[in-house]
């Protein structure tokens, strides 16, 4: 698998390099030389990853974990953002201190965040203005003690993948109560060794399966040796019960999400989702009683 054997090329010159320099300490300082170091919010779970039509109170919620060069010394705080619905622009909906962070397994900063319909129909002044399908973007922020921030724009390819998934930016909608049917998922990998993330997980609100979680994905089909690779598509199908109040589908994220598209079909055949290259958060699947 290409992403294998370039892990493997770069182990390897990793090595030849230290090697190289162990008799020369002042080539190994030159080299690092006006090295700098970021920070990021590493997603760890998307508690709650949509909004409800008829509760303000629903809310879009995630737990990060921070991680900077001192170990989470030099956190700050977080300022979240609000954009999108029928609204233009962006506004701050709040800022996490460094104080409302707990330390987590990882001896790192650990926190929740949350942003309700209400704050978001609030923070971008929209009162009643909103409806069924509404997308809105939740953008986070992070302040390091010595005035550096991190955001979106400076989350490259490698931040947005199934380890580090620090894109420091999420989507929400607004969802309905779902006709019942067999939803159909049509997966593709244009590389043809299968997704190297989570897929697309849908969690299950009300109904037969309340709570349930479920992972949609096209596993890696590679092995190892020199065969590679056969998984160019795949299907699945999700069943959704009578009774079923409401299901909040999700983007997990990938390692190469330039490889990655999916297509997602109602049950009478109706396509309601297509994406490639897609970036993790929520999905919009409308597809009302």
């Amino acid at each position: 698998m290409k992403k294998q054997l370039n892990k493997i090329v770069l182990l390897l010159l990793s090595v030849i390099v230290i090697s190289s320099c162990e008799s020369d300490d002042k080539a190994i300082d030159q080299v690092f030389d006006g090295v700098s170091y970021g920070a990021v919010l590493r997603k760890l779970e998307i508690t709650s990853g949509s909004y409800n039509l008829s509760d303000l109170n629903s809310a879009f919620s995630i737990i990060v974990e921070e991680q900077d060069e001192e170990y989470g010394a030099l956190l700050s705080e977080v300022d979240v953002y609000v954009s999108g619905g029928q609204a233009s622009g962006e506004a701050m909906v709040s800022t996490i201190p460094a104080s409302a962070f707990t330390i987590g397994d990882k001896g790192l900063p650990v926190t929740e965040i949350s942003v309700t319909l209400g704050e978001a129909l609030t923070a971008l002044g929209l009162g009643s203005n909103y409806g069924v399908g509404d997308v809105f973007g939740i953008r986070l922020s992070l302040k390091l003690t010595d005035g550096r921030e991190f955001s979106a724009s400076s989350a490259s390819g490698s931040l947005q993948g199934s380890y580090f998934a620090s894109p420091f930016f999420y989507t929400s909608a607004i969802l309905c109560t779902p006709k019942p049917g067999d939803y159909v998922v049509d997966m593709q990998d244009s590389y043809g060794d299968g997704w190297q993330g989570d897929g697309i997980k849908v969690t299950f609100d009300g109904g037969p399966r309340d709570g349930e979680e479920v992972y949609i994905d096209m596993l890696s089909s590679y092995s190892g040796g020199p065969a590679c690779c056969g998984w160019t598509d795949s299907t699945d199908t999700l069943t959704v019960p009578d009774g079923t109040e409401g299901f909040a589908w999700e983007y997990t994220g990938d390692s190469y999400p330039g490889e990655v598209s999916f297509q997602i079909y109602a049950p009478d055949g109706t396509l309601l989702l297509s994406a490639a290259n897609p970036a993790p958060g929520s999905l919009t699947i409308l597809n009302c009683l």
